[in-house]
């Protein structure tokens, strides 16, 4: 994986000068519950779309306090969520959902196709939970 990242050192995850990060925005699908939760929230809900590569590839919604300096913001349809995608990458294999300590963020030349299409988003238990997409999925 070390070699990986030498290779595509140079890459960055930020669009070229005048170009977009995404050809669309993001379709936001909320359940009943995340609407609700929606309505009694003051700010807007900070979403950070996460996309690791490792052995295997995993996909996470996270609702942290502050985004991740390296996460890119990307728009959505729906102005009370702050989107951000951020690809990330371990040094060694980690399957699992578990948390991974030692993330490190991957960096892709083309940073467009890897930004999902949709995200859904519910509130349950009193906590966050969400999904996203990517267009052979929405079929």
């Amino acid at each position: 994986m070390s070699s990986l990242l030498e290779d595509i050192k140079g890459a960055v995850n930020r669009p070229r000068a005048g170009q977009m990060a995404q050809r669309h925005p993001i379709q936001v699908r909320l359940t009943a519950g995340a609407e609700r939760a929606l309505a009694m929230h003051p700010t807007p809900l900070l979403v950070e779309l996460e996309l690791l590569f490792s052995c295997l590839i995993r996909k996470r919604v996270r609702f942290p306090a502050a985004p991740h300096a390296d996460a890119i913001p990307v728009s959505g349809t729906d102005p009370r969520l702050t989107l951000y995608f951020h690809p990330v990458c371990t040094k060694v294999c980690a399957i699992g959902d578990a948390d991974v300590s030692d993330l490190l963020t991957f960096p892709i030349r083309r940073v467009t196709p890897f930004i999902p299409r949709a995200v859904t988003l519910d509130y349950r238990k009193d906590a966050w939970v969400g999904d996203f997409y990517y267009p052979q999925e929405l079929r």
